[in-house]
């Protein structure tokens, strides 16, 4: 843990409630309701040669209207994906089970992940598409040659948190560990409980997400848990401190 860190334990309630959960049940089992209809028109009309697919409540593929996706689908090689490209589908799925997460703050959104202009027969995925492959093929990030400020790869329109949830699907390392997805719900509860970091997740470094998995890998060791219940115990105080300020008509949390 960085020395930053040092001293910052967590709370009695989060062990409590991830010693009560299991990882099969409440991580790999959690899912979202799915707009088929509106990512697969998006990815057509983008001229992607990706399909989504999801679970009816019957747990039967389906390819139309609302369906159902769990976390455990978020991976290589997954039955909901029909893609040439491996990664760019499992990419789009993470973002379609993201957006539709009701405990996260997501907002249903296309990623344009097409690159600037090149020169003309040249692939305009290319760009995120050897990142990608990379993640899957290492499950590690790819080492920056060139400085950026933020220090992650280059990757047309993917946010911090989406690249998280790809990088947690492409089970790649990150501090030691799993990488883990990141929202900013559960940023603004550890900022809540006393953490000093820059509290926007859209602004996070690759350093400042390194120290994020650190601390989460930490509190898990102390608790006897996974990191993954780690932060969706964030997610879920958040959501239940606006439920508690909503019931007493106080000022709703502020998300820094």
């Amino acid at each position: 843990m960085p020395i930053e860190d040092a001293g910052f334990e967590p709370p009695e309630a989060c062990v409590h409630w991830c010693q009560a959960r299991t990882y099969d049940l409440h991580i790999l089992d959690d899912e979202a309701s799915v707009d088929l209809d509106w990512w697969n028109s998006h990815l057509r009309d983008s001229e992607h040669e990706i399909q989504l697919r999801g679970r009816n409540d019957d747990g039967k593929i389906v390819t139309e209207g609302i369906a159902t996706v769990q976390r455990n689908d978020l991976r290589p090689g997954s039955e909901l994906i029909i893609a040439t490209h491996d990664g760019l589908g499992l990419l789009f799925l993470c973002a379609a089970w993201q957006s539709a997460h009701r405990g996260r703050r997501f907002k249903r959104r296309f990623p344009d992940v097409f690159g600037a202009p090149i020169a003309k027969g040249e692939d305009p995925l290319q760009p995120i598409k050897s990142i990608l492959d990379y993640c899957l093929k290492t499950r590690t990030l790819p080492a920056i040659h060139r400085g950026t400020w933020s220090g992650w790869p280059v990757t047309p329109g993917v946010g911090v948190s989406l690249l998280a949830a790809f990088m947690w699907a492409a089970e790649v390392s990150e501090a030691g560990g799993r990488a883990q997805l990141i929202d900013q719900f559960g940023v603004s509860t550890l900022i809540h409980e006393g953490w000093l970091e820059d509290p926007s997740v859209s602004g996070f470094t690759l350093r400042r997400y390194h120290r994020y998995n650190q601390l989460l890998s930490s509190w898990a060791t102390t608790a006897q848990t996974r990191p993954e219940l780690i932060e969706m115990w964030l997610i879920k105080r958040w959501n239940a401190r606006v439920h508690e300020a909503r019931q007493r008509g106080s000022a709703i949390p502020m998300l820094f």
